[in-house]
C-alpha cells in the first residue's frame, strides 16, 4: 500500500485532503474479527466459569468493543481539508469545521513514549490545541522509509500549497 492510499490523499488543484488514520482501518478489521470470535468463546465457557468470572469477561469484552467502536467512529474518519480558494484548513468528522487559516498554521514534530508524529496547530497556541496529521514513527529503518514517503507525498505538497518554505534533503 503506497502512501497516498495509506492516507487517502487527494489533490484536485484547489484543495488537498487526507485522512491521517485511514490505514488504521485495516488493523481495526482484525480487531473486529477478534471481538466477534470472543463472543462464542465467552459463552462456551459460561457454564464452566463462575458467575463472577463470566461477568468480568463480559465487562472486559464490552470495554473492548466500546474502544473499538470509538476508534471506528471518531478516530478513523477524521479528514483534514486544505482549501486554497478560502485559504483555510478544515477538519471533517461528521460536520466540517474550520480550524485555522493558512497564515495561522504551523507544523512541528510531537514526541511521546519513544514515538513521534507530525502535528499542525495555530502559531499562538500550538501546544494547547493541535491536530495529528501523520501516523506514529519510530527510529527503525522501515519507519524512516514510511516517514520519508509521508514527507514527500503528503507534507511537502501541503506546505507547497501553503507557501511555507521547506529545506528538503538532496
Amino acid at each position: 500500500m503506497n502512501t497516498t492510499d495509506r492516507y487517502k490523499f487527494e489533490d484536485n488543484g484547489s484543495e488537498i485532503s487526507f485522512m491521517p488514520n485511514y490505514n488504521f482501518l485495516r488493523t481495526l478489521r482484525w480487531w473486529l474479527a477478534a471481538g466477534i470470535l470472543a463472543i462464542p468463546v465467552i459463552y462456551y465457557f459460561r457454564n464452566i466459569l463462575s458467575e463472577n468470572t463470566f461477568t468480568i469477561a463480559s465487562v472486559i469484552w464490552g470495554i473492548y468493543m466500546v474502544y473499538f467502536l470509538w476508534d471506528l467512529l471518531f478516530k478513523v474518519p477524521v479528514k483534514y481539508i486544505f482549501d486554497k480558494r478560502e485559504k483555510s484548513i478544515y477538519r471533517k468528522l461528521f460536520l466540517t469545521k474550520k480550524i485555522m487559516s493558512f497564515d495561522e498554521m504551523t507544523y512541528f514534530i510531537n514526541e511521546e513514549s519513544g514515538a513521534y508524529y507530525y502535528v499542525i496547530g495555530k502559531k499562538r497556541n500550538q501546544f494547547v490545541r493541535n491536530y495529528r496529521i501523520s501516523n506514529y514513527f519510530s527510529g527503525s529503518k522501515a519507519s524512516r522509509i514510511r516517514e520519508d514517503e509521508f514527507l514527500e507525498n503528503i507534507l511537502y505538497p501541503v506546505l507547497d500549497m501553503l507557501e511555507i518554505p521547506v529545506n528538503r534533503p538532496q
